[in-house]
């Protein structure tokens, strides 16, 4: 039977070996810019090793094209949303889904926080920088919702329908209470949808009006 090899020794044989594939040089130097924020050799290498640790990756010759591809997107979208937040004074966020973040990201490595701070610092990579990365996604989720929350409009007769769908499927639910709670867990799904929809398109009307170049 053949011994799985433990992800990180993956991901480290990978940049040690790998690496060269991928990147010519593992200099500083410039290869995108996004308005004028520059995204360099390196950005693009530690956000590769970010998204192979985070998402518990094995990478191989077959999907290393793809994770690269994954890690300029991943940079372009944050600088995006970073210049747009910068530029709307944007500086709340909700702490507790921070907290949250963080614990689920503990919680699929299988590891407390220090655990996750030494896994990031064996790859030579800041915690920080992570929590830095969650609280950008956080400030734009606040900015979509005080930007949208008048324009979130809720098809009534669907959500009841959906409520009812619900109940009828869940004989067990007879209190009023949990009728209740269950109610406000399917409009608010609705809600979520909603501005998911405008957080895409004011991306998408932003991402056009940036000038992104490949140098």
């Amino acid at each position: 039977m053949k011994k799985k090899v433990p992800i990180y020794f993956l991901i480290i044989f990978f940049f040690f070996i790998q690496t060269d594939k991928i990147f010519s040089q593992t200099n500083n130097s410039i290869i995108i810019s996004v308005g004028n924020h520059p995204i360099t050799r390196l950005d693009l290498l530690k956000e590769i090793k970010l998204i192979a640790i985070l998402s518990n990756t094995e990478i191989t010759d077959s999907n290393q094209e793809q994770i690269k591809t994954l890690a300029v997107k991943s940079l372009i979208k944050r600088n995006i949303k970073k210049n747009e937040i910068k530029k709307r004074n944007i500086d709340r966020y909700n702490k507790n889904q921070l907290e949250a973040l963080i614990n689920n990201t503990c919680k699929k490595l299988g590891v407390d926080r220090n655990g996750l701070k030494n896994i990031l610092d064996r790859y030579n990579l800041s915690y920080e920088n992570l929590v830095k990365k969650f609280q950008v996604d956080l400030k734009w989720n606040y900015m979509i919702f005080e930007m949208y929350k008048n324009k979130i409009s809720l098809n009534t007769s669907e959500i009841e329908s959906k409520i009812n769908l619900y109940l009828k499927n869940s004989k067990d639910i007879k209190k009023e209470k949990d009728i209740k709670l269950i109610k406000e867990k399917i409009v608010n799904e609705e809600k979520e949808k909603k501005l998911k929809m405008f957080s895409n398109l004011h991306y998408s009307n932003l991402e056009r009006s940036t000038q992104i170049k490949f140098l």
